[in-house]
């Protein structure tokens, strides 16, 4: 229904930034849609926005002037600021870390600051770069991070951020941990999965971006190693984009796993579900890099509201949700060490419907319908009358 039927709602703005390349908006869209309820919402951005996850209706689309680059992030954080002291929302939603400078130019609007990325890593450089590019760099994370002490209130997405939030000066009171949310559609989706035979190997699934910086090689030499003896797993990669694909379908081709390794591009957040169903375990992994020590992944979640058992990698992000032997495996961030936890769960594969009951239960804190009253209740106590 559009708000536009509903007069006395209230203005909300809500202010993105998203990567071009981005594989996934679910987090985001269930935050848009839900300020929608009870909100006459527009969403900005630096670009036209086409995904399926953000197409909601009632809600309008507006595209500022921005461009690539430090200087044309600037320059998108000057328009968003114009707008709100033009607009005067009764609130404004800050739906990213990278806009938290926003807030300093909201000229008194109440702003809620979504806090799911470490500044580190929008704010990286190569090493070794020139004495004046790393004091920009160190200018540019001190700018998000004096836009998160400046918000009305800031919700960071795990207990990392959280810490770390306080640690840079945030007043205590006004960090509000949220997670990121997983929608019910998620719910015990794994479960439903039909029992296989005792030696049919396991489906892991992995969704994402497959880079070699999210352990994507890694990924496929573990697949190599662990069927050594024979098959007892087979791999799904879900949102690959034009290169990555080719790169996969070559590798696995070159170490002899094509059979055992299924590459598929991105999908709409909705088809998720349906892909985690037909699952025995979810990957997540990562290197070991600063931001990662701060950003969980929204797939993890998932997984373990799908009831998903999760083969992570010992990054702080992934073990501080996943209790090994419990609700998954932890493994090194190398292809051997991967290729043990999956000949382990292979071993233990009497036990997989235990471990993903045991997953589901574990996600219960996560599921999205149970975050969103908590959400809204935090942008009601800034929104002014």
């Amino acid at each position: 229904m559009s708000t536009s039927s509903h007069p006395a709602l209230r203005d909300c703005i809500v202010i993105t930034r998203f990567a071009r390349e981005q594989p996934g908006f679910l987090d985001f869209s269930y935050r848009i849609k839900a300020l929608a309820g009870q909100y006459r919402v527009t969403v900005v951005s630096d670009f036209a926005l086409s995904h399926a996850e953000l197409a909601i209706p009632g809600v309008q689309y507006t595209v500022l002037p921005g461009g690539e680059g430090r200087a044309g992030w600037l320059r998108y954080l000057w328009e968003c600021g114009k707008l709100l002291r033009a607009g005067r929302p009764h609130c404004a939603v800050l739906l990213h870390s990278s806009v938290a400078p926003v807030a300093l130019l909201a000229g008194g609007v109440a702003t809620a600051l979504y806090w799911n990325e470490h500044p580190t890593h929008f704010t990286a450089g190569p090493d070794g770069a020139a004495p004046i590019k790393r004091a920009l760099r160190f200018l540019a994370r001190w700018l998000v991070f004096q836009g998160a002490r400046k918000a009305s209130i800031v919700m960071p997405i795990g207990e990392a951020h959280s810490e770390d939030l306080v640690r840079h000066g945030c007043a205590p009171q006004r960090v509000r941990l949220i997670y990121m949310g997983v929608d019910a559609a998620f719910d015990s989706a794994a479960l439903k999965r039909v029992a296989a035979e005792d030696d049919a190997p396991l489906e892991l699934v992995y969704i994402g971006s497959i880079s070699k910086a999210r352990g994507r090689d890694i990924m496929l030499e573990a697949i190599a190693i662990a069927n050594q003896g024979g098959c007892i797993a087979r791999l799904t990669l879900v949102g690959a984009n034009d290169a990555e694909l080719a790169y996969c379908l070559e590798y696995t081709r070159r170490i002899g796993i094509d059979d055992a390794v299924l590459v598929r591009g991105r999908i709409p957040g909705a088809e998720i579900p349906a892909c985690l169903q037909h699952a025995d375990a979810g990957l997540c992994l990562w290197e070991d890099q600063p931001w990662w020590r701060f950003n969980p992944p929204t797939k993890l979640f998932e997984y373990l509201v799908a009831g998903l058992p999760v083969l992570a990698s010992d990054i702080r992000t992934h073990t501080a949700y996943v209790a090994d032997g419990r609700n998954g495996f932890i493994f090194r961030y190398d292809s051997k060490s991967l290729a043990r936890a999956i000949g382990l769960m292979w071993q233990r594969r009497s036990e997989l419907h235990q471990l993903k009951r045991q997953a589901r239960a574990s996600g219960e804190p996560y599921i999205w319908q149970r975050i969103e009253p908590v959400f809204m209740q935090a942008i009601a106590e800034i929104a002014r009358p």
